[in-house]
């Protein structure tokens, strides 16, 4: 045994870490430069989440789903959790720096990438460091990949029932797919209906959620109506967090379909 062998290396580059580090300088740094990159990747990614969005074509109900009009569905949910986990590590580590009354407001990727920069220093000797810069760098490449035209070929149409993996597929309207890391061979109507239900449970603030459940719906939803609805009681707040209002998706979808009938 050498005696550099229990020497403690950097999670992210494999660099020697020094004392009381948890990242090496250059690991914080990938950390840094990934997220940087968060307002322009979001801004293209809300561009592929819209692009396409057709009202009139209910993807929810009984049947199963058509494969065309969830589409941008399914990027929106796969979207927004690598989202949720870079903006939860963004305003953890701004709180373990600056104490729990900060947080960074759903949303602002700008504030996300000054965290990032601002707080390199202190990331490094962190605690957390390297669970966050795992999820961080993870969740960036993930967002990148699905803003790539090359990933357009693949569709995402939900999780694994057995390991919970990114189903993928080329054609969703085929029967079938196999997972591709445990091998369980899933039915895709059943991805379809999990994800949709998945979507219904989601917690997002209201402009957003109101986005979903117009897809889920099929039908127009004007931000005007929801908060009119609000207004009346009709729809409120299932969580908040940060400051911000949360609506579920499923409660907004129900009353936008009740007031589609009526019209």
């Amino acid at each position: 045994m050498t005696e550099h062998s229990d020497r403690r290396v950097c999670p992210v580059t494999g660099e020697p870490l020094l004392d009381g580090e948890f990242l090496s300088r250059g690991g914080a740094a990938r950390v840094r430069v990934a997220t940087a990159s968060m307002p322009g990747l979001m801004s293209d990614l809300a561009y592929a989440a819209s692009h396409g969005v057709r009202t009139g074509e209910q993807v929810g109900g009984a049947g199963v789903p058509s494969s065309r009009a969830p589409l941008n569905l399914a990027l929106m949910i796969e979207v927004d959790e690598m989202c949720d986990s870079i903006l939860t590590w963004a305003t953890l580590l701004l709180s373990h720096v600056m104490g729990p009354s900060y947080w960074v407001r759903p949303g602002d990727w700008w504030m996300v990438s000054r965290v990032f920069d601002l707080h390199e220093d202190k990331l490094r000797r962190w605690s957390e460091a390297e669970q966050c810069a795992d999820e961080v760098l993870y969740s960036v490449a993930r967002l990148e990949r699905l803003a790539s035209p090359g990933r357009q070929r693949l569709v995402y149409v939900g999780s694994c029932s057995q390991c919970d993996a990114d189903l993928l597929v080329r054609d969703p309207d085929e029967d079938a797919t196999t997972c591709r890391e445990c091998g369980a061979v899933e039915q895709i109507a059943d991805a379809w209906e999990r994800l949709l239900s998945k979507a219904r449970e989601s917690l997002l603030p209201r402009t957003r959620a109101t986005r979903v459940a117009e897809i889920l719906a099929g039908v127009q939803v004007k931000d005007s109506t929801v908060r009119k609805w609000q207004q009346r009681g009709r729809v409120a707040p299932a969580s908040r967090e940060g400051g911000i209002r949360l609506y579920r998706v499923g409660d907004i979808e129900s009353l936008a379909l009740q007031h589609s009938n009526r019209s």
